[in-house]
């Protein structure tokens, strides 16, 4: 099976978030034990954005439509080419003239296709 990648250019922008997972136990005298959970404890998440003309805006669109449970390939602003999945519920275009489309969108780093 082939995996996918995300071709068209994000605008300027963009924003990461980073999750550690963790285990994490506080006692009663001050001491604390933090250990992390799992081989892929650190994930991200990219807040992004693509926009122009409404026909080129409508690929990005089916693409994202079609990622939401299947990962593909994307190379992020520090150049890093990880697997990631659309955020289901992020998809938010909007329409600011005719013929021309912004689209907001999150992905998050998944692990497997």
């Amino acid at each position: 099976m082939a995996i996918d990648t995300f071709i068209w250019c994000v605008r300027i922008g963009a924003s990461e978030q980073i999750t550690k997972s963790v285990y994490q136990a506080k006692f009663g005298d001050g001491y604390e034990q933090i250990a992390e959970n799992g081989i892929n404890n650190d994930a991200q998440s990219w807040s992004l954005s693509c926009n122009g003309k409404l026909e080129d805006m409508s690929q990005v669109r089916a693409f994202l439509k079609q990622h939401v449970t299947k990962s593909f390939w994307w190379t992020n602003p520090w150049g890093e080419k990880n697997l990631y999945r659309v955020k289901f519920d992020s998809i938010n275009p909007t329409f600011p003239k005719k013929g021309f489309c912004d689209i907001a969108f999150t992905f998050e780093q998944a692990f497997g296709p």
